[in-house]
C-alpha cells in the first residue's frame, strides 16, 4: 500500500529538476542576448566617436590647413608653421583617443564647392575641407564576433575653409 505522502514528495523533485533543464537550455540564448546588446551599446560608441573626431578634424580644417604635428593645443595658436602645436590629423586623433585611432586612419582633402568655379588647388577662402575618419570596430563577444566579423566604421565632415593658414 503506498502512502499517499509519496507522490507529493516526488513531485516537487522533479519540478525542479525540469526548472533546471530549462534554464540550462535558455541561459546561452539570454547570454548571447545581453552580450550582444552591449557589443551594439559599444558599436553605437564607437560610431559617434569617429563621427566626432571627424568633424574635430574638420573644424579645424577650415581654419587651419596644417595637417600633422606632435600634439593638439587648441588653447595655444600657431605662430610658427615650422613648428605647430594644432593641427588636423592630431586634432581627429586627440578626439578618439579612446578608440586609439591613428593619424594614418584620418584623411585630409579639399574640393570645390558644388556649382562654383573657384579653383582649389592652393586651398583657398570658400573651398570644401573634407575630413574621413575609419575605425575597425571587432565585438568582444566571441559568437557575435565570429557572426558579424570584424565591423569597418568611417565617418566623413566637410566644413568650408573659413581662413588661409599658413
Amino acid at each position: 500500500m503506498r502512502s499517499p505522502w509519496s507522490r507529493t514528495l516526488r513531485s516537487p523533485i522533479l519540478e525542479l529538476g525540469q526548472g533546471l533543464v530549462e534554464f540550462a537550455l535558455v541561459l546561452p540564448l539570454i547570454l548571447l542576448l545581453l552580450f550582444g546588446a552591449i557589443d551594439l551599446g559599444r558599436a553605437v560608441y564607437a560610431y559617434n566617436t569617429v563621427a566626432n573626431a571627424a568633424r574635430q578634424g574638420a573644424r579645424v580644417a577650415a581654419v587651419n590647413q596644417i595637417q600633422t604635428s606632435p600634439d593638439c593645443v587648441e588653447s595655444k595658436p600657431v605662430e610658427d608653421p615650422a613648428n605647430p602645436h594644432w593641427s588636423i590629423k592630431q586634432c581627429a586623433v586627440q578626439a578618439a583617443v579612446s578608440l586609439n585611432v591613428q593619424t594614418n586612419d584620418v584623411t585630409v582633402s579639399y574640393s570645390t564647392p558644388t556649382g562654383s568655379t573657384l579653383d582649389c588647388s592652393p586651398v583657398d577662402v570658400g573651398c570644401i575641407a573634407q575630413v574621413t575618419v575609419r575605425y575597425q570596430f571587432t565585438p568582444l563577444t566571441p559568437v557575435v564576433s565570429t557572426i558579424v566579423g570584424t565591423i569597418a566604421l568611417t565617418s566623413t565632415s566637410q566644413m568650408p575653409v573659413e581662413r588661409v593658414f599658413p
